[in-house]
């Protein structure tokens, strides 16, 4: 055989086998997914130069249409395996694509055939031919003693014992579906073999039901009503599907259709608002059936309150629970898990269940509290639970938490599972097939002109393929802070003031690690964190040492803080004093002494007006829109000044009124308005038509507003085979 060169790469501390498609680090093996690997192929041999999204979908996909979320679901992944040089490696270009930034070096290794491998130079003497033809033949024929005894004792040793299967490791993730749009909700039929779930379809247009086989081959569907339909659910015995269907604002029909198409049968109608599901971050389990088939466990029923039972023929519906949602009845119907509110935060509960599915006795708490828990579902053994969780800003993950015998308690702290990342559904078939649905999504901060030539003219300032909100600018309006996902968790980091130089300031790896504010003389960044899941926590950055300690240590939830004008005070959001869980406005000297309650009625991000008179913050109270209302920084009367804010983090106070990032009658219907204080005139500046994110802030010269929103948004359906 002729001699060759090994396609090999080096870049920072990896090397690069393509031959082989191996990634090390040193001496351990980085585990890519086969078409991140192409990725990271593709990118190696570009040389620096700036390749198109399209250039690399085509050469990834060749012989398939997919959208653009899954390349940006590829590039996060190839990035997050790469640390945190990924990040600066991997250099989006805004409206093109990406350009590979390492120090790339090939490396010459020779190789020759089999036979040649450990052959004599050529030139060596007879000598020594015959020296390493005779070693060669020694060690082979150790070898071959030492695998002959390894054999007889195995047999010796294993002889007579029951063998115990050998089950195969879990396949990397790969796409079930890549169409446009959200692909949510899914549903294994009975022999693993089709999936039912809900999409907005090929117009993103309107939620329906379809089926589709695990496989190649296009999705067939099953609903094609005007209303959405979502949620469904696969009987046990496959015969039929199960789904909600949302005819008004405040009630869900819940319908059965056969899962080969026909009529559809209408069996309830409950108060499961499509805005109560959507609060409750569910993507799938809001409808489950009962192991016998004859019951289906709901959100929500003749009251909002809790889990109900709907009878499967349509004969009648009872409740189930007080509280809660997420119900997932285990494979042998004794036990039903759900989420609900521990404290102030979701965890799963398992409750037993007794002949004709009535509780047995009182639900027990198996896993910790998490800001957001999404999608839930039992292993087909029942000797496990597998849920997406997650931190702030949705950053979530699947995880696995093994169950005692008795299934009522946790055996063993949750598992992080190596894949699952962004995702918000899971169902699992009995065949060991596991489908989640993964979210896509690029929050960028944009920028808008309030003065000048460009006034009311706007433009993404920070744009990654990451989530970045929660902006403020530095006191001399030179820099600005902020939150991003891009290093893999929610950090704080530091640009200029123009979104350029992006440097990461924080190495929390929590959950939550957000909401940056400026001290006014610049030299501390105060931000909110989590060490727990259940709290939160103030924290203050020195922006010289680049140190950051905690400033409060309450087992509460302080958050969502900002500094008075003189330096002296913070303001912030705590539930400290609170029996219910409710937030309310508190004041502390800027060394974290003498907490002062301000407010009695509720509050969320507190921010003092330009004279230092007043204290402005937001007021959630369902089921009124969200509003901003105002008290007097030492106290007194609290007055509302005008509702329809997005998020309690999306305003600014100036000088003349209040900017803020307000809401229509749907998240993707948004503006910028501003509400002046002389007239008590509300304006709408600017339409925006896309989805809100978190976080708003206005230069210290008051010419620029920052505000965060989703450029662009998806999920996809991803497969694992041989889940145990």
């Amino acid at each position: 055989m002729a001699s060759g060169v090994l396609d090999l790469y080096e870049f920072g501390p990896f090397r690069l086998d393509v031959q082989r498609r191996v990634l090390t680090r040193g001496d351990q093996v980085v585990l890519l997914p086969p078409k991140t690997f192409e990725l990271l192929v593709l990118l190696v041999h570009s040389e620096g130069r700036a390749v198109s999204k399209q250039e690399l979908m085509t050469a990834l996909w060749p012989d398939t249409f997919v959208e653009e979320a899954n390349l940006s679901f590829q590039i996060s992944t190839l990035r997050k395996a790469l640390g945190e040089s990924g990040s600066h490696w991997i250099e989006t270009l805004p409206k093109h694509g990406y350009r590979f930034g390492a120090d790339v070096k090939a490396v010459s290794v020779e190789h020759h055939d089999a036979s040649q491998v450990f052959a004599a130079p050529e030139g060596a003497s007879a000598r020594r031919d015959r020296r390493g033809t005779w070693t060669r033949t020694k060690w082979a024929s150790a070898v071959f003693v030492v695998l002959l005894l390894s054999a007889l004792l195995y047999i010796s040793t294993f002889k007579g014992r029951p063998t115990t299967p050998v089950k195969s490791a879990p396949s990397a993730a790969m796409p079930l579906t890549a169409y446009q749009g959200f692909e949510n909700a899914p549903s294994f039929s009975p022999d693993g073999s089709q999936v039912a779930f809900s999409w907005n379809g090929p117009r993103q247009d309107n939620y329906d039901i379809y089926v589709k086989l695990v496989g190649p081959g296009p999705p067939r569907p099953l609903t094609t009503d005007p209303a959405r339909d979502d949620n469904p659910a696969w009987s046990p015995d496959g015969l039929l599907i199960a789904f909600e269907r949302f005819t008004t604002a405040d009630t869900a029909d819940v319908y059965v259709i056969p899962a080969l198409g026909g009529a559809e049968k209408k069996v309830a109608t409950t108060l499961m608002s499509q805005s109560r599901m959507e609060s409750h971050s569910e993507s799938n389990g809001s409808l489950r059936w009962s192991a016998d088939g004859k019951w289906l466990a709901h959100l929500g029923g003749p009251s909002q309150q809790g889990i109900w039972l709907i009878a499967a023929d349509g004969s009648g519906t009872r409740q189930l629970t007080e509280r809660g949602y997420a119900p997932a009845f285990s494979p042998n119907g004794q036990q039903l898990a759900f989420v609900c509110l521990a404290a102030a935060l979701p965890a799963v509960y398992v409750l037993p269940l007794s002949t004709g599915l009535v509780p047995a006795a009182k639900p027990r708490q198996v896993t910790p509290e998490y800001p957001f828990i999404r999608g839930l579902a039992w292993t087909p053994d029942g000797d496990a639970l597998v849920y997406a969780a997650s931190g702030h800003m949705g950053l979530s993950h699947l995880h696995r938490i093994a169950l005692a015998s008795n299934r009522l308690e946790p055996n063993g702290q949750p598992e992080l599972l190596t894949f699952g990342e962004n995702a918000s559904a899971v169902t699992i078939s009995k065949t060991g097939r596991l489908v989640y649905s993964a979210q896509v999504r690029d929050a960028n901060i944009w920028k808008l002109s309030l003065a000048g030539t460009d006034r009311l003219k706007s433009g993404p300032l920070v744009s990654e393929n990451f989530d970045d909100e929660t902006p403020d600018y530095s006191p001399d309006g030179t820099q600005l802070a902020f939150a991003s996902t891009r290093s893999g968790s929610e950090e704080i980091w530091v640009a200029n003031a123009d979104g350029s130089n992006p440097v990461q300031r924080t190495t929390m790896g929590g959950p939550v690690c957000s909401g940056p504010r400026w001290s006014p003389n610049g030299r501390t960044i105060l931000f909110h964190s989590s060490s727990r899941q259940s709290a939160r926590a103030l924290y203050l950055l020195e922006m010289q040492s680049g140190r950051y300690h905690q400033l409060t240590d309450q087992p509460t939830w302080d958050s969502q803080a900002s500094w008075s004008h003189s330096g002296r005070f913070i303001y912030f959001e705590s539930n400290r004093a609170s029996r219910t869980g409710r937030r309310e406005i508190w004041r502390m000297s800027a060394d974290g002494a003498n907490p002062t309650q301000l407010t009695t009625q509720g509050g969320s991000m507190p921010i003092e007006s330009p004279d230092g008179r007043f204290l402005y913050y937001a007021k959630v109270a369902p089921p009124l829109p969200i509003a901003i209302w105002r008290v007097p920084v030492e106290g007194g009367e609290e007055r509302f000044i005008v509702e329809g804010l997005s998020n309690t983090l999306n305003f600014a106070v100036a000088k003349e009124g209040l900017y803020f990032l307000a809401v229509g009658d749907a998240q993707n219907k948004t503006s910028i308005d501003f509400f002046e204080f002389k007239t008590g005139r509300r304006a709408t500046l600017l339409r925006l038509n896309k989805f809100w994110w978190y976080g708003m802030a206005l230069s210290p010269d008051q010419q620029s507003l920052l505000y965060s929103v989703v450029d662009s948004a998806g999920s996809n359906l991803m497969l694992i085979e041989h889940f145990h």
